[in-house]
């Protein structure tokens, strides 16, 4: 028996989710299902770094490596914003529990549709352009169909020696 690729995976269950959600765009499914995938290792989560190479784990210190570049590095200046873009939409889907008990939803909505409505702007390929401004326009549904999906399609137990459990409600 051939078990699925963790992308695959993701691929599926996403197609499905966003399908009950209304959510039909292929290439938002591919690009969220990519998302998930990468983020699956810790280090792509945190692949921005500082100049000592220390991880970037803020949104605040995302904006201000971001804003660093202007003038520098227009390539990493997209790559700044398209990560901030993926790490809000993958914390305020996957996470929202926690953002919300921080109350820090708001912001992480407003600073990941604003991110990717940048992406959109700045990208000369057409297609990922649309991907983006899809992302901007419906950041809020896009993540609250994860967020849904983590709780219906991903159930964790409320055993309280589930380590990931416990993080995941911080």
């Amino acid at each position: 028996m051939r078990l699925p690729s963790l992308y695959q995976f993701f691929r599926h269950q996403v197609s499905h989710g966003f399908n009950r959600h209304g959510i039909i765009e292929p290439a938002t499914v591919d690009y969220v299902s990519d998302i998930l995938t990468r983020f699956a290792q810790i280090r792509q989560l945190y692949a921005l770094r500082d100049a000592d190479g220390q991880p970037i784990e803020y949104i605040v210190d995302m904006l201000e490596a971001w804003q660093n570049t202007h003038g520098e590095s227009a390539c990493r200046g997209r790559f700044i914003l398209r990560h901030l873009g993926e790490y809000t939409l993958f914390m305020s889907g996957i996470f929202r529990e926690r953002l919300m008990a921080r109350g820090e939803l708001d912001y992480y909505l407003a600073h990941g549709s604003s991110a990717y409505w940048r992406c959109a702007d700045c990208e000369l390929n057409p297609r990922q352009r649309r991907v983006y401004w899809h992302l901007h326009q419906y950041f809020g549904h896009i993540s609250s169909t994860l967020d849904n999906m983590r709780r219906e399609q991903f159930p964790l137990s409320s055993s309280p020696d589930n380590m990931l459990t416990a993080f995941w409600r911080v």
